[in-house]
């Protein structure tokens, strides 16, 4: 199997930057490949390290992934925050939530989450391999990714009340959903999405 992902220039990090690195290009290969078509060389090769240098930041590939996983959410929640206007998001999905720092509802929020994803289709696909991989009990992030669903459906339904829907659970249910199959379709490639154009359409339906 070709990688595909660009070597990164030898040069002098701190051990911050060396590991902010290691999870970007980790990024990229589980995008690609998911976790279990990488290994710790290929990043290890990417990065310009040795596999040894590679496991003094991570131990195993299991907390690679992990912290990468970790990192992406971040990533995106700071992202979103940013986009929304939205201040004091800690990034900690597990843990916190854009609609626990404002006053928006679901529609603006999941608005400006598809707007955000519409500029990081590769971070987009990262998601979409990991949670379809980790539907097995035993994958790494099974209970990662469980944990991080009840977290989200609990602030998208707490935003959902704010838009005066009957039912902000199962408002929240669908929302999620509706976004989750059409990013799929998005990146599926095989016919034009308008993603952003498409998702206002839907979440008039969902929330007129």
């Amino acid at each position: 199997m070709r990688r595909r992902t660009e070597r990164t220039p030898k040069k002098r990090m701190s051990a911050e930057e060396r590991r902010r690195s290691i999870l970007e290009t980790t990024i990229s290969f589980i995008s690609q490949f998911g976790f279990w078509g990488f290994t710790i060389r290929d990043v290890a090769q990417a990065q310009n390290i040795t596999e040894a240098g590679l496991l003094y930041y991570y131990n195993t590939k299991e907390q690679l992934l992990e912290e990468t996983l970790k990192y992406a959410d971040r990533t995106n929640q700071i992202a979103i925050a940013k986009h929304l206007g939205v201040e004091g998001v800690t990034g900690e999905v597990l843990e916190d939530g854009i609609a626990y720092h404002c006053d928006l509802g679901l529609k603006a929020i999941s608005t400006g989450t598809v707007e955000t994803n519409a500029g990081r289709p590769e971070m987009v696909r990262l998601y979409t391999l990991l949670e379809s991989e980790a539907l097995s009990a035993d994958h790494p992030v099974h209970e990662y990714f469980e944990q991080r669903e009840i977290n989200l459906l609990k602030e998208y339904a707490l935003a959902a009340e704010r838009d005066g829907v009957p039912d902000p659970k199962r408002t929240a249910l669908q929302v999620l959903s509706a976004m989750e199959g059409l990013q799929l379709r998005w990146l599926n490639g095989s016919h034009e999405v308008d993603f952003v154009g498409e998702w206002k359409a839907i979440i008039d339906l969902l929330i007129p």
